[in-house]
């Protein structure tokens, strides 16, 4: 069991506390539990691709949500969407690949459920589908403890710019400056990067030594991958002296 907790989400968001954490980017990092997504109200868009998750219950006080990437995944009951019922920012969602992603109702149910969504599995929604979906739709029982009313407004136009909207969130690995990475990587005894090895960023305010230390977590969980052996022993040998330092 892998639970996403406080340090991971401000390393990946690069925010200084979990109420400004817009953007999250924690594709493919094994996660079973991300509970601690209650307390990230104003996030506005999610990447959780490749994990473990099984409920989207945790999503639903997230009110500001507007893109959720969920793709391979272990959500097993489609009821699960009705948690994202009463988010009314939600345009764009990506289910695929989960094992309740099958049978032939089970874009239009999707749809039904949630007639707001513009963007649904990498494929634009077109109007002609929600009005086929109300029809034939599969009218699902939310699970227990999930309140089943929700509000209805028209759907506005497709803004342009979520047609890049995923390829720009999963794709974006680079969270640290080129200064930042190359110190950790020489500390862990690791060759430097060359400059166009890293992409530029614009300037953000981090937050002060929190917002540091988050941004050294996610790189030294980065640079695991790279080590042997011997080298993850030492690294283990370490955290354990510096633990017992407390």
């Amino acid at each position: 069991m892998v639970k996403l907790n406080e340090g991971l989400v401000l390393a990946r968001s690069r925010a200084a506390d979990l109420e400004s954490v817009i953007k999250l980017n924690c594709w493919g990092s094994e996660l079973t539990d991300i509970s601690i997504l209650k307390e990230t109200p104003n996030v506005e868009v999610v990447s959780l691709s490749v994990n473990h998750i099984s409920s989207l219950a945790d999503l639903a006080s997230c009110k500001n949500l507007q893109e959720l990437y969920i793709r391979r995944n272990d959500i097993k009951n489609l009821a699960e969407i009705c948690y994202l019922k009463n988010l009314p920012k939600l345009r764009i969602l990506w289910l695929a690949d989960n094992p309740c992603a099958v049978g032939d109702r089970y874009r239009m149910t999707v749809l039904k459920t949630l007639p707001n969504l513009q963007k649904f599995d990498n494929v634009l929604v077109q109007q002609e589908e929600i009005n086929d979906a109300i029809e034939q739709g599969q009218e699902l029982t939310p699970p227990k403890g999930c309140s089943s009313s929700s509000s209805a407004p028209s759907r506005p136009k497709t803004p342009k710019k979520t047609e890049k909207s995923f390829i720009k969130l999963e794709d974006d690995t680079s969270t640290l400056s080129l200064e930042e990475t190359n110190k950790i990587r020489e500390n862990l005894g690791l060759k430097a990067l060359p400059a166009e090895k890293v992409t530029p960023q614009k300037t953000r305010h981090t937050g002060g030594a929190k917002a540091r230390n988050a941004n050294i977590l996610q790189a030294v969980l980065s640079l695991v991958k790279e080590l042997d052996a011997d080298s993850l022993e030492t690294i283990g040998n370490a955290v354990k002296n510096r633990l017992e330092s407390f």
